[in-house]
């Protein structure tokens, strides 16, 4: 499903009205997100993602595709340590994460952190394909304090922001 142009909810949101009542299994009125394994052996974004409706968005240097996704987070060994290897890359984190507060109560309700995928360099080979499938950029909204105090029918489900991104052609 398409997400309807000017769509760009808060982090707040993204946590209280979408992330938390699928965690409950309460069914979204309007559901404009996909659920996708975005981790694991089979996961490289370009494959993962290909069906999926980008919204465009372009400025003076750069044209990039952004989409939400539902995925379910893969625990190391069942720890807290979360597995983000895919087939031929790793989504490596850029920041350690952003608390998200309820704006109301002031509690604290979940955790936002950006990664950037890594493609896995073969041996004797540049990284030409790297422009071929653009650069790709993950925001990952994840339940956190209070939020967990909630019965969760579906734990270790993150809401992932998905932004490619290419060189303008001249």
């Amino acid at each position: 499903m398409r997400i309807a142009p000017g769509f760009v909810p808060s982090d707040e949101e993204l946590i209280n009205r979408y992330l938390l009542k699928v965690s409950m299994g309460i069914p979204l009125p309007w559901n404009w997100m996909s659920e996708k394994e975005i981790y694991g052996e089979t996961a490289d974004p370009w494959e993962v993602l290909q069906d999926v409706h980008w919204e465009d968005f372009h400025s003076e240097t750069k044209f990039k595709h952004v989409t939400y996704v539902l995925t379910k987070l893969l625990r190391v060994n069942g720890k807290t340590r979360i597995a983000r290897r895919t087939k031929s890359g790793t989504w490596k984190g850029q920041t350690s994460g952003k608390e998200i507060y309820d704006e109301s109560s002031g509690n604290l309700i979940g955790l936002s952190k950006m990664f950037t995928f890594y493609k896995n360099k073969p041996k004797g080979r540049s990284g030409e394909e790297e422009e071929e499938h653009g650069h790709w950029i993950m925001q990952e909204f994840s339940l956190a304090g209070v939020c967990l105090n909630f019965e969760l029918k579906f734990k270790d489900y993150a809401i992932c922001r998905i932004t490619r991104m290419f060189p303008k052609e001249n």
